[in-house]
């Protein structure tokens, strides 16, 4: 029955994209994005603003590689025993690297160093917050509201899957971050907790996967399960994001899978019809694309492209391969490829007499021809000759 329930919950919730076969995804909201070209493959309830949980150390850890260098003193505040959830177990006053700080955030999920980043470069939990949005607003992050530095529950502090696949998609750029995050095992230095040194990595799926190359689990009660994915595939690489899932893992591999299996790179090309001002019996005139686009698309994407020329007016005669504007090639999930456009036909053009008798120098040619044809036929009859 509880599978019954759940498939249903899927099929009413879910936010196709014109594909004919569709991973199975748990996930509340989720999305796959093919990070190169920006394209989203896959996505439901892309633009739901769902908690992140500890999925937002992934933006504060890279605001702490960008603000800071590997060997700059993180210190603990006197208060850090007082952040809850997964922890280093930091003492007030103790001291690790930054590196070690990236390292502790991204593998063991150490909500106590997340805190101390925050007081370090934003002097309050608050101020760390504003820098959190700046830099999410700066990648387009439009539907995003950061709180804390860690991801812990708060009714304000909420995201979307496609502004977080924003987010993994400029990450993936940052060979610092997919370095640590693609570590499994990490024994961090610090000045006081000699005992808790070993960190090891939440997301099971670097053993499992060699595809993936990042980022970060989450959890909280409200958040449910949630992953932000950097995969190297096939295609190229590709960012997937789940949030309020099930299985977070099986959802991830879902996506990869899927979108590995569906797209390519292909040759779309369309043609249509359009209308041609006047032209002979009316005659239409069928338009095609210069060239093909090569891009990544689906076989439902080759099938189902079309030619969009606008309101594009064209007058004859028109010859066949001349050049006649620009249009757009448009996929069946509204991506869109602006393309030139070249006739595949020619046109005559009718004759129209008002047109011909409003041209002054048409005038004159059927005079100076008229003069000609009367003088030759008079001197015909006068002399007999022609």
């Amino acid at each position: 029955m509880t599978s019954v329930l759940i498939l249903a919950w899927l099929a009413k919730s879910s936010t196709f994209v014109g594909q004919s076969a569709m991973p199975v995804v748990t996930a509340e909201a989720a999305i796959a994005v093919h990070a190169e070209s920006g394209r989203v493959l896959w996505g439901r309830n892309v633009d739901r603003p769902m908690y992140p949980a500890s999925t937002t150390k992934l933006l504060t850890t890279l605001i702490l590689l960008e603000e800071t260098n590997p060997n700059e003193v993180i210190v603990a505040p006197e208060d850090v025993k007082s952040v809850r959830g997964s922890s280093l177990h930091l003492m007030p006053g103790e001291q690790i690297s930054a590196e070690g700080a990236a390292y502790a955030l991204m593998l063991r999920s150490a909500n106590d160093v997340g805190y101390a980043i925050a007081r370090k470069l934003g002097g309050s939990e608050d101020g760390f917050a504003r820098k959190m949005n700046d830099y999410s607003a700066k990648l387009g992050m439009t539907n995003s509201q950061w709180v804390t530095p860690h991801g812990l529950n708060n009714d304000w502090h909420k995201t979307t899957a496609r502004d977080m696949a924003k987010l993994a998609s400029y990450a993936r750029e940052n060979a610092e971050l997919v370095a640590i995050t693609s570590t499994q095992k990490y024994t961090i230095q610090r000045s006081l907790n000699q005992k808790d040194t070993l960190l090891e990595t939440k997301n099971k799926l670097l053993k499992e996967d060699p595809r993936i190359k990042g980022f970060k689990t989450g959890y909280t009660n409200p958040a449910g399960l949630c992953f932000v994915g950097y995969w190297q595939t096939g295609i190229g690489d590709v960012v997937t994001v789940v949030l309020n899932s099930w299985d977070w893992a099986a959802d991830e591999s879902a996506l990869a899978n899927w979108a590995e299996k569906s797209f390519a790179e292909r040759e779309l090309s369309a043609s249509t019809e359009i209308s041609v001002a006047k032209a002979k019996d009316d005659q239409e005139l069928k338009v095609r694309m210069r060239e093909p686009v090569r891009a990544l698309a689906s076989a439902d994407d080759s099938a189902g492209a079309r030619l969009d020329v606008g309101g594009l007016a064209v007058t004859a005669p028109i010859e066949v391969g001349q050049g006649i504007g620009t249009g757009r090639l448009v996929l069946p999930d509204g991506t869109e490829f602006p393309v030139d456009l070249v006739a595949e036909n020619s046109v005559e053009r009718s004759f129209d007499l008002q047109e011909f008798l409003g041209n002054p120098v048409a005038i004159v040619l059927v005079l100076l021809a008229s003069g000609f044809y009367w003088y030759r036929r008079r001197s015909y009859e006068r002399f007999g000759v022609g």
